[in-house]
């Protein structure tokens, strides 16, 4: 939301405004202050590009170690192309964005039962049906915000609702025995998790970390079992209600050039402080 409302503040808005109401010759200059402003900005965009580029190399490594040691195998109740991969972790996890790819360790797939490896499947399809990967590789592209406490804050805020989201696909996709099973899937797993540190994974969706949140995500698939929530299968919804909303609010502020003028003249004043 915070990213729509920028590009629509910044495009529907300060653009046009600036296309419409400036003046092709002035006698403005840039001072320090607008200088600094601006290598910020230049600074701030580098960083952003270099994380695009530094995510994207480290998920293609990632995916190419992985495949060297991946067996392509089928599973009924999934759809993506599926990969039995040989690795000390129990991996089960989502890899890419546009073109998302299955991989679950051999251990893995020899410590769940079906009905607990079809639970976890459609927990992962919850991720891709609401593009968390992208969602996190946003996080990760705002990450400047993220260096405060807050941001770090908002990050895992952010982890903790999307895995509890993919766990409600899930149950929904399902009956209150997904609920059950995924339950006891992520306990298996959790259980023949190495004592060391997870290696890195970057721009995927990971299925399941020890700790509180696992705990809480426990609690929280019990309560849904006892809930009995009605099977609903959800598609992916590239266009909400919201964003349409937002697409014909810029589309009447851009028919109407007396709205730009009064933004024309606020960021006049603003760049006047800053000479």
């Amino acid at each position: 939301m915070p990213l729509v409302f920028s590009l629509v503040f910044i495009f529907g808005l300060i653009l046009p405004a600036f296309v419409l109401y400036e003046p092709f010759e002035t006698d403005e200059t840039i001072g320090w202050k607008l200088a600094l402003v601006i290598a910020v900005a230049i600074f701030g965009f580098a960083a952003a590009l270099f994380r695009i580029v530094a995510s994207w190399w480290r998920t293609r490594r990632l995916v190419t170690e992985w495949q060297l040691n991946a067996v392509p195998i089928e599973i009924a109740s999934c759809s993506l192309p599926t990969y039995r991969l040989q690795h000390e972790f129990p991996v089960f996890a989502v890899v890419g964005v546009f073109h998302p790819r299955l991989f679950i360790a051999e251990q893995v797939l020899k410590t769940l039962d079906q009905n607990e490896i079809d639970a976890v499947i459609q927990h992962e399809l919850g991720h891709i049906a609401a593009l968390d990967n992208l969602k996190r590789l946003a996080l990760r592209l705002c990450s400047d915000i993220l260096v405060a406490p807050i941001g770090r804050s908002i990050e895992r805020e952010w982890c903790k609702a999307a895995e509890n989201a993919a766990d409600d696909y899930a149950v929904r996709s399902g009956n209150r025995y997904t609920a059950l099973n995924l339950a006891s899937a992520l306990i298996k797993i959790a259980r023949i998790i190495p004592s060391r540190p997870a290696p890195p994974m970057p721009a995927i969706s990971y299925a399941v970390e020890r700790g509180e949140s696992l705990a809480d995500r426990i609690r929280r698939l019990l309560q849904l079992a006892d809930e009995a929530i009605t099977p609903v299968r959800r598609s992916p919804r590239v266009f909400t209600p919201l964003t349409i909303l937002l697409i014909a609010a810029v589309g009447i502020l851009l028919a109407d050039q007396r709205l730009l003028a009064p933004i024309h003249e606020v960021s006049e004043f603003v760049l006047t402080l800053l000479q």
